[in-house]
């Protein structure tokens, strides 16, 4: 096995298991805090939104903190 093959592999999985959860990680936390804020730009200026976006993720948003 060459130094290169080595060097893939070791990319590949450094891809898988460091790079890949962070990016989900990340993911989450930008929805999460997306809906916040949301909520919050509503609550704070009292009239409603009608977007779809900001209706999908405070509803996801709501899912996921409450374990449904």
């Amino acid at each position: 096995m060459s130094f290169k093959d080595v060097m893939f592999y070791l990319v590949c999985a450094a891809t898988w298991f460091i790079l890949l959860p962070l990016l989900l990680v990340g993911g989450i936390i930008a929805l999460v805090s997306y809906a916040v804020f949301s909520e919050l730009r509503e609550y704070l200026l009292g009239r409603t939104v009608k977007v779809l976006d900001n209706a999908a993720a405070r509803e996801m948003a709501r899912r996921m903190c409450l374990g449904n």
